[in-house]
Parts: structure tokens; sequence; C-alpha cells
């Protein structure tokens, strides 16, 4: 219950008080005749009081349990606590000083022994209030504090939901422009793509009921869609994925790596000529999850750089789930494309 820490520090505290006070008593008196004695009262008298504090105020900590800390009752209850322990001790003190040094420091009637025990009670009562009082308040807060957390988190969830209802048929508008291009230029390919996407949006319209999805389903759906572009593209589109199979089941926020794969198609490599490749890599690094795609198309002037809905959706969602902890970066390539990386918080 009690600090054994606390309790030696109060302990050495006390004897450094009575050796100042004993030579406090022989600078004033000028005679070294009493020293010992003045030392083994002083020694009682700070002892004394001491724990008296001591004990009091680790019951009453006890009883406050500090999670929130209010500092002005804090510093009322000390002084209180501080002013019972000095009154009680000193009295304790001259009980115990008459009993084993048989010395009478202070003559007092019985009035005055009833007023003092009156004030110690009146300032134990009032200390006591104050701690109810206290905990009452401070539970008041915490209510407040849990209230506004739940409204934050509601926030964030609507935040979230307004941005998944977004993607979903930004995502079917731009796989129908694909499908429509090749209902002229290869019809026979259309029944595969359509196949494909509708695997893809039964996916999607899961994601739109979680908040998480694990790598490995996020990735199958990257993997779905970018056979419905190599269907359109033919051989002048290429990919790799690589992932760690201990990431698999590792859960990010949905639709986090396909818009960016998507964005890399629509303006890397369907506008290259010749043959365009993707590569996707998931790793763990550092505590950190580390997504990294990287596209040779033809990149962009970082002076009139712009992304579309999904890349800004990927940067905004990733803001809201995991504040500052999050990472996104667009980056040139030294020859051509770009890669994004992403990192989030390994947990």
């Amino acid at each position: 219950m009690f600090k054994i820490k606390k309790f030696i520090k109060i302990i050495i505290i006390n004897q450094i008080s009575a050796f100042m006070l004993s030579a406090l008593i022989l600078l004033y008196t000028g005679t070294f005749y009493n020293f010992i004695l003045n030392l083994e009262i002083a020694l009682l008298f700070s002892n004394t009081i001491g724990l008296i504090y001591y004990f009091i105020s680790s019951i009453i900590n006890n009883l406050i349990n500090d999670k929130i800390e209010i500092k002005f009752f804090n510093i009322l209850i000390k002084i209180f606590i501080g002013t019972f322990s000095l009154f009680t001790g000193i009295q304790l003190s001259v009980l115990l000083s008459n009993m084993i040094f048989k010395i009478q420091f202070i003559s007092y009637d019985k009035t005055f022994q009833n007023f003092l025990l009156i004030s110690n009670m009146i300032l134990l009562i009032t200390a006591f209030f104050m701690i109810y009082v206290y905990r009452k308040l401070k539970k008041e807060i915490e209510i407040k504090i849990k209230e506004n957390e739940k409204l934050n988190q509601l926030k964030l969830e609507s935040e979230l939901a307004a941005l998944q209802s977004k993607i979903n048929p930004h995502f079917l508008f731009n796989t129908l422009n694909t499908i429509i291009d090749l209902v002229y230029t290869s019809p026979e390919k259309v029944e595969e793509m359509i196949i494909n996407l509708s695997s893809i949006y039964r996916k999607i319209l899961y994601s739109s009921e979680t908040e998480l999805y694990t790598l490995d389903q996020e990735l199958e759906l990257v993997k779905k869609y970018l056979d419905i572009e190599k269907v359109r593209l033919g051989e002048r589109l290429e990919y790799t994925i690589k992932i760690e199979d201990n990431l698999k089941n590792f859960k990010i926020p949905p639709l986090i790596i396909e818009p960016i794969v998507e964005n890399s198609i629509i303006h890397g490599i369907s506008k290259k000529i010749g043959i365009g490749h993707i590569n996707i890599e998931v790793f763990k690094e550092n505590k950190r999850l580390k997504i990294l795609i990287k596209d040779d198309g033809i990149g962009f002037k970082s002076e009139n750089i712009k992304f579309g809905f999904g890349v800004t959706s990927v940067k905004e969602r990733l803001k809201i789930l995991y504040s500052n902890e999050s990472s996104f970066k667009i980056l040139k390539n030294e020859d051509y494309g770009i890669t994004v990386s992403i990192s989030i918080p390994y947990k």
C-alpha cells in the first residue's frame, strides 16, 4: 500500500531536519552540554510529524488515485494534511517527551487540550470533505473526457464512411470506362473483365462494412484489378507483388493500395509507349509496415503535379486513422515513373 522509496525518503528528511534543528539550537545557546538531548528530542519531533504526514498523505493519495490531476484541490489538500500533521505531531511529541525524557515542554489546561482536539478534528473533516468534492469533480471530468472521445470516434467513423462511399462509385466508374473501351476493340475479352469486376465489387461492398482489411484481401483485390487492366493493355502491362508471409494477416484500411495502383496505370503506364511495369512490395521495417508501389510510367513534372480522388482519399483516410503516425510520400524515380511510399505503425 505504501511506497517503500517514499517512506525511506521521508525518514532521511526527518533525520536531516532533526540534525539541522539541533545545530541551530547549539548555535543559539553556544553550549554543547545538552546537544545530545536536544538531538534526541528533535529526532522525536521531526520523525513523529514526518511519519504522521507520510501515512495520512499515503492514505489520501490511495483514496484519490489520480488519473486526472486538479492542481488547486491537490495544493489545498496538502496544506490541510501538513497543518494537521504539524498540530498532531507536536502534541504527540510532547506526550512522548514527557514519557521518555521526563521533560514537561508545555503545560496547558483542559480547555486548551479540547481546543487542540477540536481544531484537529475540523482540519481532518475538512480534508476528507475536500477529497469527496475532488473525487466528484474528477468523476465528472472523466465522464466528459469519455464523451468527447466517443464523439471524436463517431466523427472519425463518419468521415471514413463518407470517403468510402465516394471511393466505391469512383472505382466502378473507372472500371466501366475500361470495359466500354474493350467493347469496341476486344469484345471477346469483355466477359472475362465483367467476371473479374463482379468479384472485385463484392469485395469493395464488403469493405464498406468493415474498418480494416487484411493485406492478403487487399492484394487479392489489387491482383484482380491488374488482371482487368492486363486484358485491356495486353503485353504493355507487367506487374509483381512481394509480401512476407507473416504480414498477410496484418490489417490495414480497405482500398489503400488499389487506388495508388489505379493512379499509376491511368496516369503513368497507359500513356507510356512500350511495356510498363508496376512493382508492389510490402515489408516490415523498424516496427513499421512499409508499402512501396513503384511504376516506370511517364512520371510527372513536379511543378504541375495533380492527383485524383483515389490518391487523395488514401492520404485522408491514413490521416484520420493514424493521425501523425502515418507517412505518405510520392517520389520521382531516377529513371522513369514514380514510387509511392506508405508507412504505418506495425501493431
